[in-house]
C-alpha cells in the first residue's frame, strides 16, 4: 500500500452484534412447536401405513430433534450475543416492506384465477420492482422481463398450462391471445 492511502475498514465488526430479539422469538416458538408436536403428527400405527420400525420411524421424530436443536442454539446463541439497540422507525420500515411482498406473493397466486398467470406476475413484479425503488423504464423493463421469464420457465421449461382465467371468459379474448397472456 502506499504512503498516501488508506485501508477501508470491513463493514463487519469482529464481535457479536445483536440480533437477541430474534434469537429470543425463534427459542420460544421453538417451543411452542415443539409443546405441539403431539398434536400435529400422527404415530406409525395410527397412520395410513402401518410402520413398525420402532421409534426411529416415527413422523415425530425429526422435527423433534430438529426444534431441540433449534431451542439449544438460539438459548445459547442469545447468551453469546451482545444487547442492542433498534431503531424502532426503521425496523417497522422494513418489516412493512416484507409484510407487502409476502402479501403481493398471496394475492399473485389469488389472481392467478382471475386475470392469469401472466398478468398475476406482471403486477407482482411491479410492485415488488417499486417497494425496490426501481421507477420508471427500469421498473417496466423489469416488470415485463420478470414476467417473460416466469412464462418462459413454466410453459416451456416444466410445460405448466394453467386454466383459462375468468378474466378471458369475461372478455371473449381470441385463443391465440390467451396463449401469450
Amino acid at each position: 500500500m502506499s504512503a498516501g492511502q488508506t485501508q477501508d475498514e470491513s463493514p463487519f465488526s469482529e464481535e457479536p452484534t445483536g440480533g437477541r430479539i430474534l434469537l429470543a422469538l425463534i427459542f420460544v416458538a421453538a417451543i411452542v412447536l415443539l409443546a405441539m408436536i403431539r398434536w400435529q403428527t400422527v404415530p406409525g400405527e395410527t397412520g395410513q401405513a402401518l410402520m413398525k420400525g420402532g421409534w426411529w420411524a416415527e413422523p415425530a421424530l425429526a422435527p423433534a430433534v430438529a426444534l431441540v436443536i433449534t431451542i439449544l442454539s438460539a438459548g445459547a446463541a442469545w447468551f453469546a450475543a451482545k444487547r442492542e439497540t433498534i431503531q424502532l422507525s426503521s425496523t417497522l420500515k422494513t418489516y412493512t416492506k416484507i409484510g407487502l411482498i409476502a402479501g403481493c406473493m398471496i394475492s399473485t397466486v389469488l389472481l392467478m384465477k382471475i386475470v392469469g398467470f401472466a398478468l398475476s406476475v406482471l403486477l407482482f413484479a411491479s410492485v415488488v420492482g417499486r417497494v425496490g425503488g426501481f421507477r420508471g423504464w427500469r421498473l417496466a423493463l423489469l416488470a415485463a422481463s420478470a414476467t417473460v421469464a416466469m412464462v418462459v420457465v413454466f410453459r416451456i421449461g416444466f410445460r405448466v398450462w394453467f386454466p383459462r382465467p375468468e378474466l378471458y371468459k369475461w372478455l371473449d379474448l381470441p385463443f391465440w391471445l390467451q396463449g401469450i397472456l
